[in-house]
């Protein structure tokens, strides 16, 4: 009867020592990634929509199918496009803040979110070229505290300009400059009188 109990108690000994080493790695591993990838400061998803009304009118005024669209109008697009991708995450991740910064053709974004409750911040390389109506982003490498991943992580980024420029039926060109992005049209004649209807 004696050895029966032993057993049992030792049993019990190894299962909750088994337990404990789960427990211990699992605070290490969350413990590691809080070190490596913890945010360094504070951001938000706030945004605000872009007067496209206003651009569309100023150049049928001027007769120029040109617009220019600021860092600060690419910031807000972008937020207001991470925002309507969130069912797209992964599970776990949640977005917290974003910050995108544009110089020529390249895209900096620092984001900040939460992996399954543990707080993160990350900066993301992006390379931002024109494909038809659409701004493409192509993650080029990921940034965290204390390492680094070059390549791809995620699937090119596709904003449609169509989706923000309602009026506008064709994008004829793009030029990334230092700090904006100067835009041409071409416009479908037929909507022009919709548009100034409004």
């Amino acid at each position: 009867m004696s050895g029966t109990r032993s057993t049992t108690r030792r049993i019990h000994l190894w299962i909750i020592w088994i337990i404990s080493i789960i427990l211990v790695i699992g605070i290490a591993g969350a413990a590691t990634l809080y070190w490596a990838a913890a945010p360094e400061r504070q951001l938000n998803l706030n945004y605000t929509d872009i007067d496209t009304t206003s651009k569309i009118l100023a150049m049928i005024e001027t007769k120029k199918l040109q617009t220019t669209i600021s860092e600060d109008e690419f910031n807000q697009l972008a937020k207001k496009e991470l925002i309507d991708r969130e069912d797209e995450f992964p599970v776990g991740l949640k977005m917290t803040g974003a910050q995108f910064t544009l110089y020529h053709d390249t895209v900096k974004a620092d984001l900040t979110g939460t992996y399954f409750g543990i707080p993160f911040g990350a900066i993301l390389d992006f390379h931002i070229r024109r494909e038809d109506n659409f701004l493409i982003l192509d993650h080029q490498a990921t940034h965290v505290r204390h390492g680094n991943v070059q390549g791809a992580l995620i699937s090119p980024i596709r904003i449609s300009l169509t989706k923000y420029f309602p009026a506008i039926a064709n994008v004829s060109q793009m030029e990334f400059e230092q700090d904006h992005i100067q835009v041409s049209f071409k416009l479908n004649l037929m909507s022009l009188p919709r548009l100034l209807l409004r």
